[in-house]
């Protein structure tokens, strides 16, 4: 099991239980549990942030980007669904819309001892009892991972598997894609995601956001 580093709570509630992981900066999810060629990816959210990040449209980009890693996708929801931004019918709805329609599980827990407690028992079960064909190794393997995909994997920590590829064709360096969200962001309107689609005001208001 591997746990990213920003998770210091749930790093030290796994050293007092005497949990085996490691530490290491990851490029999707909370934490990883991978074992006999299945890989697990979940997700850990308070229902704080899962309010917050329905608002801003983090949610529905963040649940893309899990699906197309090829793992299994797991959300871990702590906290209880009332007294937050948004009602507690929309975040019930926002989870039952991911688990029946976007085929993710969703647990939910009353806070970290419990999700240590869930991790605990996942972590027994993945390749053992749950097993899959999962395609995470490009992702995982730092000793494979080329600088342009090491750059795209950083994108995808904000945007999809599709943006994040659309924008490294167009901008071949970060600091490319920097210039011009400093100099004219409004350029990267014209990127072509799909089709049908193209890179959107919010995505631009992201990137603004984190990259300059």
């Amino acid at each position: 099991m591997k746990v990213d580093d920003r998770e210091r709570d749930l790093i030290e509630r796994f050293r007092a239980d005497k949990v085996s992981f490691r530490v290491e900066r990851l490029p999707l999810g909370d934490i990883i549990i991978e074992h006999g060629g299945t890989t697990a990816i979940v997700e850990r959210k308070r229902t704080d942030d899962l309010a917050a990040s329905i608002t801003d449209g983090r949610w529905r980009e963040q649940k893309a980007r899990l699906k197309a890693s090829g793992a299994i996708v797991i959300y871990l929801i702590e906290g209880s669904l009332y007294g937050q931004s948004k009602p507690a019918a929309t975040l019930s709805s926002a989870i039952w819309n991911t688990m029946l329609r976007d085929n993710m599980w969703v647990i939910q827990t009353r806070g970290l001892e419990d999700t240590s407690l869930h991790l605990q028992q996942l972590q027994k079960k993945i390749g053992r009892e749950i097993k899959s064909d999962t395609g995470m190794a490009s992702l995982l393997s730092k000793r494979k991972r080329k600088c342009h995909n090491r750059y795209q994997l950083m994108l995808m920590s904000l945007v999809s598997e599709n943006i994040a590829a659309a924008l490294v064709a167009s901008f071949q360096t970060l600091p490319l894609l920097q210039e011009q969200l400093r100099t004219d962001a409004t350029q990267l309107k014209a990127i072509q995601v799909s089709a049908k689609r193209n890179v959107g005001k919010k995505t631009i208001a992201l990137l603004q956001q984190y990259l300059t």
